[in-house]
């Protein structure tokens, strides 16, 4: 008993060793010596049985865009793993740590990939630093477009938890696990992205089973919180649609005798609301559900259509049976902002 304690014991404090390692500073200097040709191998630093750590970072650099309509965001990031490898270990380096070329084909790399990546772009060519213990740091600057789909129900005072998932290509869990570097999951404090506003993201480890792939791996979900500026749209796009409605309440004030102004306002009204619902078509999002946006343009061209239906019943009754037709005006003069009140307090409540 006493055995398998020291040894647990022992573990432990190998792993907050480990742990401490990942997390130390780098302090590159110019003029180091970088591991000889023959230290480098394309093995794992660590036997069989004992997984390699790898540690990792996520650094926004910014973030250009998130578009509704395809469900992906558009990032510069810098991405930086760590782990140790003894072989590649030199007392002379000190405290610092030496920059050196990836020797491709010939360093043993953790493989990792994002889920629902898009596209990708490299900046420059892959270095990496390494320091007396054999602590290697590699850090690429990449342009992204990952994808994840977000529930608009709510649009546009909708908010959303962004995540991507980083993943080991091939190793799984009993070979590779990731632990994320807090102090090098951040974001840069000006962002180019508009109509947003970002959280900090935060980076939570685990494992798990991955679809069509046997075994168990490991993963890092990277999470921030994005909420949507609506006063763009509260008044680029809401207050124009309030107008068009209100213009057609006129009907209601208009005498049976000039008929041909009550359809000729009540057209114009349909046609207008029409012709403003299809330009902004490309800028919605094009999904197969109904947003608090949809549920008020769909409100709103019932509101207008009635106007146009009470039009098209004074001319069927050809101003003949005024009482009728007063009394539509009476009942619409109320009963017309009432349903525009309650269309709007359904699209932003219901």
């Amino acid at each position: 008993m006493l055995a398998v304690s020291l040894l647990v014991s022992t573990v432990d404090v190998v792993a907050q060793d480990l742990a401490a390692d990942l997390e130390r500073e780098v302090a590159p200097r110019s003029g180091l010596a970088c591991p000889s040709p023959a230290s480098y191998s394309l093995t794992r630093p660590d036997p069989a049985g004992t997984p390699t750590q790898v540690g990792l970072g996520i650094i926004f650099q910014d973030i250009a865009q998130l578009s509704d309509v395809d469900q992906t965001l558009d990032a510069d990031v810098y991405v930086i793993t760590r782990w140790r490898d003894p072989r590649l270990a030199d007392p002379a380096r000190g405290d610092a740590s030496a920059e050196c070329p990836v020797p491709e084909g010939a360093l043993w790399m953790p493989a990792l990939e994002p889920e629902n990546i898009r596209s990708r772009q490299s900046f420059y060519a892959p270095r990496f630093l390494v320091d007396a213990s054999g602590v290697i740091t590699h850090s690429r600057r990449l342009w992204v477009k990952v994808a994840d789909p977000l529930d608009l129900h709510d649009f546009p005072f909708d908010r959303h938890r962004w995540s991507v998932t980083v993943w080991p290509v091939v190793s799984r869990a009993e070979e590779l696990v990731l632990r994320p570097l807090p102090s090098l999951v951040r974001m840069n404090d000006r962002l180019s992205i508009q109509g947003w506003r970002v959280g900090v993201p935060r980076a939570e480890a685990g494992t798990s089973a991955r679809l069509a792939r046997p075994g168990v791996f490991a993963r890092v979900d990277v999470r921030m919180d994005l909420q949507r500026n609506w006063g763009f749209y509260a008044w680029k796009l809401g207050l124009p649609l309030v107008l068009i409605v209100l213009m057609a309440y006129g009907v209601y004030f208009i005498p049976a005798s000039a008929v041909n102004q009550q359809i000729g306002l009540s057209t114009t009204s349909m046609l207008t609301l029409i012709a403003y619902m299809l330009a902004l078509g490309s800028s919605l999002p094009r999904i197969s559900y109904l947003t608090r946006a949809d549920r008020f343009f769909i409100g709103s061209a019932l509101l207008v259509f009635l106007g146009l239906a009470k039009a098209i019943m004074t001319v069927a009754l050809g101003g003949q049976d005024s009482a009728v037709i007063g009394g539509l005006n009476r009942w619409g003069r109320w009963a017309y902002p009432a349903g525009t009140l309650i269309n709007f307090l359904c699209a932003l409540y219901w």
